[in-house]
């Protein structure tokens, strides 16, 4: 882990000026990159000064990495209900589909049953001699 002059202030709870004095004089050893940002290593750090601080760096860095989780799980979650929605407005219209067939077919079911369906109707039989032949009625006797 490598330090700027402002981390390593706040780690031991030095000045900032006092750790530029360090690395000047040579106590430090650090590295400067292409910025012209000091760059100290923490093993260097830790061999001239107390690290007092650590509890709050590791936090504030647990904290930094919490807040980024908590952004990636927002963001899937927000794809997944946008997923869900669609899906939830595709079964809307499927159901509104079949229902819509399921009661044209009723409708075509009654109007079937109401063709076909006729009610007895009653027969008036006229009464004719008991015992009335066949050969009888054609030879009228």
């Amino acid at each position: 882990m490598k330090y700027t002059l402002s981390t390593a202030a706040i780690a031991t709870g030095k000045s900032k000026a006092t750790i530029h004095r360090a690395v000047k004089s040579g106590k430090i050893s650090s590295i400067k990159n292409f910025n012209g940002i000091y760059e100290i290593d923490a093993s260097e750090l830790h061999r001239v000064f107390e690290i007092i601080n650590v509890k709050q760096n590791d936090t504030k860095n647990e904290t930094v990495k919490n807040t980024n989780e908590t952004m990636m799980n927002v963001a899937l979650l927000s794809q997944e209900n946008d997923f869900l929605r669609q899906q939830l407005q595709r079964e809307q219209q499927l159901v509104n589909n079949l229902t819509n067939r399921l009661d044209s077919l009723e409708t075509r079911i009654n109007n079937l049953l109401l063709l076909t369906h006729q009610p007895a109707t009653s027969v008036s039989v006229t009464p004719t001699s008991k015992n009335t032949s066949l050969w009888k009625k054609i030879f009228k006797r």
